[in-house]
């Protein structure tokens, strides 16, 4: 968690610098290997700043995840929020994720690293997911738009299946998926979410 919040332009400027050189730094070298020397002089600040606003580099990775996890949520509300059905919300929340992950690899490689240098931050981002998701899933049930299950058991499914693919198809082989994956894909979603 950060030390302090900016409150000034300058302050906010600072720690976005500090930020960004993490991100390249943590995602290029690993974070075991980036130092705080580092960081603060790929962001061009004094030593000590990087104090100011942080404990220590653990702190900055749990920084980095929050910030990871606000933009991909607000990235998927922004292309979701719009559409009718809950069905099409997961298609397209499902092809735009995948688009978000690709565009932002960095941010992905830093938070497989969390998973064992900050494991609760980890599963703060997962549960944070889940919170979020479940409502969505639950009113869509109450509506008899989607299979009428446990909401936060479904949020996990679509979470995982979204994250391997992810890694599959981004990470991995960095190739996306085909349009004829895509359109299987559509149809998987679909026939597990329309209600019998």
């Amino acid at each position: 968690m950060m030390y302090r919040a900016p409150k000034t332009e300058k302050g906010k400027e600072s720690l976005n610098k500090i930020l960004d050189a993490s991100v390249e730094l943590i995602a290029d070298k690993g974070f075991l290997s980036t130092s705080i020397n580092d960081i603060t002089s790929k962001a061009g600040v004094a030593y000590g700043l990087f104090y100011f606003y942080f404990k220590s580099k653990h702190d900055i990775l749990d920084e980095i995840i929050r910030q990871f996890n606000r933009n991909m949520r607000y990235y998927l509300k922004t292309y979701t929020q719009n559409l009718d059905s809950r069905i099409d919300v997961e298609k397209v929340g499902m092809k735009k994720f995948l688009e978000w992950m690709n565009e932002n690899k960095k941010y992905y490689k830093i938070f497989i690293e969390t998973q064992v240098h900050r494991p609760d931050i980890y599963k703060w981002h997962f549960m944070k997911l889940a919170e979020r998701y479940t409502t969505g899933l639950s009113e869509a049930m109450r509506r008899g738009e989607i299979i009428n299950v446990d909401p936060e058991l479904l949020s996990y499914v679509l979470i995982g299946i979204a994250h391997m693919l992810g890694k599959r198809y981004v990470l991995w082989s960095n190739s996306g998926l085909t349009l004829k994956q895509q359109r299987d894909l559509d149809l998987i979603i679909e026939n597990m979410l329309t209600p019998r």
